[in-house]
């Protein structure tokens, strides 16, 4: 249970989930999160308090994101490791620092969309003021003129991530030349047209395609596919949990995803322009005190152990090509 405090604190400082949404399309979410008691603290509000914005995310941040804040106000996070860190979870608390510091007070509320495509649309459309993850220049780039971009969080160069597999082809991929590698069968998602393009250009041939990051993982120990690109964790052996189903890096190799990654803030919200300014302010203060830096790397994002590994990159060094449709 989360700590009881004053009620304005919690409409300001702490996220609100869009239960609604929660209920009708994504019940399971709903029910951890109520279960353990939180859904009253994330969800309550004052009479007279601001309309909260929206900010769009996956349908499984919310539950990590309660489980690594263990009852914690985000904005006095200091330690980014730990439970269910994990990139994306890290960014929200850093997106809440940032407006934090950069002077945004206004409440913010969680909703949950089932793809990026649908999240990048969103903001597009003013539906959502922007997304709680960072999302590819190159897609940004699609709709430009719809967006407000924030600075690079991720510079080009930056974005390494490890080569997964289940338990049961752990011990024979660690065991395979690295050559070799690009002839397993490896999922992904073709809404995320910067691992695509990488995995193509690094001469992948046999690409599955799955629509989110769960149904990944269930191909993996279902064997229905032998790899997958992650980003590594803070875990002993840098696995990752998802579903009771573990993954494991293979040894020794690293994949660098071409592209820079930012913030998208809707030039059509009417809250659009001083979510920008707040943002692009707090990440200023956050960048000259080196906690971006540190967030990665204690979420396992930036993995010092890995640091000497093989790194594979592109023969193209060129940005990959972006969504080729954002839906209606």
């Amino acid at each position: 249970m989360l700590d009881k405090q004053p009620q304005q604190a919690l409409v300001n400082r702490q996220l609100v989930v869009n239960e609604a949404m929660l209920r009708s399309s994504f019940g399971w979410v709903l029910r951890l999160l109520a279960t353990t008691g939180v859904m009253w603290a994330l969800s309550c509000s004052s009479a007279g308090a601001e309309e909260p914005v929206l900010v769009a995310v996956n349908y499984d941040l919310p539950a990590d994101y309660h489980r690594f804040l263990r009852g914690r106000d985000p904005l006095n996070v200091n330690f980014f490791g730990g439970p269910s860190a994990r990139r994306d979870v890290v960014e929200m608390v850093l997106l809440m620092q940032a407006l934090n510091l950069g002077g945004f007070k206004r409440p913010i509320e969680i909703h949950v969309e089932p793809s990026y495509l649908r999240i990048l649309r969103g903001v597009a459309d003013g539906q959502f003021i922007s997304s709680g993850a960072l999302m590819w220049k190159a897609d940004i780039d699609m709709l430009e003129a719809a967006y407000f971009v924030s600075r690079p969080v991720v510079k080009e160069g930056e974005f390494r991530v490890g080569i997964y597999t289940g338990a049961k082809n752990r011990n024979r991929l660690n065991a395979m030349p690295h050559s070799k590698l690009k002839n397993l069968n490896v999922v992904t998602s073709a809404q995320w047209q910067s691992d695509v393009q990488t995995l193509k250009r690094l001469g992948f041939k046999n690409i599955t395609y799955s629509p989110n990051w769960v149904n990944m993982v269930r191909m993996i120990g279902a064997e229905r596919a032998e790899i997958t690109l992650a980003p590594f964790q803070t875990t002993p052996d840098m696995s990752i949990t998802v579903d009771d189903v573990t993954l494991y890096p293979i040894k020794d190799v690293t994949v660098a995803i071409s592209g820079s990654r930012h913030w998208p803030i809707s030039r059509k919200h009417p809250q659009g322009k001083d979510f920008y300014t707040a943002l692009e302010r707090g990440l200023n203060q956050l960048e000259v005190k080196g906690i971006i830096q540190q967030a990665y790397r204690e979420c396992g994002f930036f993995h010092p152990d890995v640091a000497q590994w093989t790194l594979l990159k592109p023969t193209i060094d060129t940005q990959p090509s972006p969504v080729k449709h954002l839906p209606n």
